[in-house]
């Protein structure tokens, strides 16, 4: 599939998120309204088996208050890692090899109705894509589990390791009146970026698929999206391949480290601008570039950039700790100034600040 053909399969936003997120093999925060985190479940949920032919759990807020639940909720009942080979080999089939070993030398010499040699080894994997509504309620502990599967690509079970597929991505879905309930702070350090789905931008593939079978609400599938063009792991590693090979003019560059500076200096702006986001932003600018037709980073892929980076990761300050209290400015001119302020008019108030470079 060439990159014209791959673009014509993603013409939402919601997809190109997605498509990134898979691109980098980094979780992408979704924001959506109230009454609509159901349906957006939903739309993921067909864009990640209809688009990519990937397995997936939906994840409920019940799902999400212990460990032990999280993760039988995110085992794949239909592949094993001991017959599928597209599992991450790192860490976590090292761990999984060591502990099945184990598990096998292991000599129950109980009697001969013995519920323990009847018992087999649970070799399930994790799916390729997570989709957990409403995960800033989620435990302390769910969200330190997070974590550490994002990092080392596998999870621990009762009985084992579960590996995880190569291919695998977490979408955290958010409400937007609930956004001032935090996800962890290093586990959100770690979601490579985030997106606001707009009502107007409707759920296309969920209308498509009541206008296909207005009675099939249980199952997710549709029969005729294997006549679709999706886009396959190839695709996904070519498209990561063409980023890495991206260039940045030193223009350019200290054109994006002016852009981190002024966020960081802005005022209203309490913290959020960490050495990892950095990381995210010229990762995210350089798979840009390849999705617009070029090898290069420009002034304006920066700026979308920094538009899907860093509004959830900016912490806006209390009026106490605005900046410019610290000179003597009038703490009620101040709450003023805070009142409704928001990461992204922050961010749009820098990026209209920072010259471009010439």
């Amino acid at each position: 599939m060439d990159l014209e053909q791959l673009l014509a399969t993603v013409p939402s936003d919601l997809e190109l998120a997605v498509l990134l997120g898979l691109i980098a093999r980094q979780p992408c925060l979704i924001y959506g309204n109230d009454d609509s985190i159901n349906n957006l479940a939903s739309e993921l949920a067909l864009i990640v088996s209809d688009k990519f032919k990937l397995s997936y759990a939906v994840l409920e807020p019940s799902d999400l208050q212990s460990v032990d639940t999280f993760v039988e909720a995110i085992l794949d009942d239909t592949h094993h890692f001991a017959d599928d080979a597209d599992f991450d080999n790192s860490d976590s089939e090292a761990a999984a090899t060591t502990l099945r070993s184990r598990i096998a030398n292991v000599s129950f010499r109980g009697g001969a109705c013995s519920h323990v040699e009847q018992q087999t080894l649970d070799n399930r994997m994790v799916v390729n894509v997570i989709i957990a509504k409403n995960f800033n309620y989620a435990s302390h502990d769910v969200q330190i589990q997070v974590m550490d599967l994002i990092r080392k690509h596998r999870v621990f079970s009762k009985t084992t390791v579960h590996p995880v597929p190569k291919l695998f991505l977490f979408l955290p879905i958010v409400s937007i009146s609930t956004m001032h309930v935090r996800i962890n702070g290093q586990l959100n350090d770690r979601i490579f970026i985030s997106h606001r789905h707009k009502p107007e931008d409707g759920f296309p593939n969920v209308e498509d698929m009541e206008m296909d079978d207005p009675f099939r609400s249980a199952s997710l599938s549709r029969s005729r999206s294997s006549t679709q063009h999706h886009i396959g792991k190839d695709s996904l590693d070519r498209l990561a391949e063409l980023g890495k090979q991206v260039t940045i003019t030193p223009e350019v560059r200290r054109h994006l480290q002016d852009i981190v500076v002024f966020l960081r200096m802005e005022r209203g702006v309490d913290s959020g601008i960490t050495p990892y986001s950095n990381v995210c932003f010229v990762d995210l600018a350089k798979y840009l570039a390849p999705l617009h037709g070029i090898d290069y980073v420009t002034p304006s892929l920066l700026e979308l950039a920094a538009k899907k980076v860093f509004p959830h990761r900016l912490i806006v300050a209390e009026p106490e700790r605005e900046r410019s209290t610290q000179f003597g400015s009038d703490i009620g001119a101040v709450r003023q100034y805070m009142r409704g302020l928001e990461p992204e008019h922050v961010i749009d108030a820098v990026l209209a600040k920072v010259p471009n470079p010439r």
